[in-house]
């Protein structure tokens, strides 16, 4: 394998673990209660015409290590 190619395959192989671990972090969730389904019991406006908010169990905020770093 030439010089040439093996560069060419680092530098794919960087950009591509970059992209990825990119991606993995942006899947991370939102912190907050999930929104119901539409079409849902709970999606249903009330008498006042507003949706309900669900807040769901309170958990305690538990910090975690990497947080300083997202």
């Amino acid at each position: 394998m030439s010089r040439r190619a093996l560069s060419r395959l680092c530098r794919v192989l960087t950009v591509s673990l970059a992209l990825g671990g990119a991606l993995a972090l942006g899947g991370c969730g939102v912190k907050g209660p999930l929104e119901p389904p539409p079409g849902s019991p709970q999606a249903q406006p009330g008498p006042d015409g507003k949706v309900p908010k669900d807040t769901g169990p309170v958990k305690p905020d538990q910090p975690f290590i990497l947080d300083g770093l997202l």
